[in-house]
Parts: structure tokens; sequence; C-alpha cells
């Protein structure tokens, strides 16, 4: 089967609910993107150091990102497993947890490719996997 040179790059987060009572949060994420039959693997941490300041009014809530989470070679049969956390920071209580995240691509690698954010799924009232509740995301996956 023929290699395919994949790039998975971060588009954008979008905080939903701040949780914090002063309307902004102090956020950090963890995104993993894995190939397990190929035991490949790559983790980014956003930001590397420190917090993101996001707000969860609508004018100020989305951050946009040009983030590389992962490059690699795949081949049609592959599974690409893409996951992600948040956490809201707090210094007098636990830090509260955003909804993880978690999406599998498997099938012919042409069919992985593209955007994926949280109206790419058919509209209304299908639920979208980057639309998590209290934060969203877009990626794109790309050939290179």
């Amino acid at each position: 089967m023929p290699a395919h040179r994949l790039r998975l790059t971060l588009r954008y987060i979008e905080i939903l609910d701040s949780k914090d009572v002063d309307m902004y949060g102090e956020f950090r994420f963890r995104f993993q993107v894995s190939v397990p039959s190929r035991q490949l693997s790559s983790e980014t941490r956003i930001p590397q150091e420190g917090h993101l300041s996001i707000a969860d009014h609508p004018a100020m809530n989305k951050v946009s990102r040009r983030d590389v989470l992962f490059e690699g070679e795949v081949e049609d049969g592959d599974t690409l497993v893409v996951e992600a956390s948040g956490e809201e920071l707090d210094r007098l209580s636990a830090n509260d947890q955003l909804t993880s995240y978690r999406r599998e691509f498997s099938g012919p690698v042409d069919g992985w490719l593209g955007e994926h954010g949280p109206w790419d799924e058919g509209g209304d009232n299908v639920k979208d996997p980057e639309q998590l509740g209290d934060w969203r995301l877009a990626y794109a996956i790309e050939a290179v």
C-alpha cells in the first residue's frame, strides 16, 4: 500500500464556558495524535508554558492557532486517533476539567483529509464531534 504523509494542524479553540466567575478563564490544553499500528504518537501542550486567558463572551472566546499537532506517514488501513483535553486553572480550588475529545479516522486516508470543525457534519440536527458542550475545536488534516 502506498504511504501518505499527513500533517494535522490545529485551527482554533473556542471556549463556551469559562468556568470562572469573572468571564475569563486560564486554560491549558493537551493534544495527542497517534497511529497505534505504527506506534507513532505525538503530544502537544498548548501553551507549552503558562496558560491562555480566554473569555466565554462570543466576541472574545475564539483563539486562532496554527500548531502542528502531528506529521507522519500513514497507509490505508491505519487508524489515526486524535485526542484532546483541557482544563481551566483555579487557584483556590481544584482545576475544572473540560469535556475530553476523541475521534478516530479509519478507511482510505484520502477520506480523512480536510477541515474538521464544529459544523462540518451536516447541520443543526447532527451532533458534531468537535462541539463538546463547554468548548469547540477545529483542525485540518492535509497531505504534505
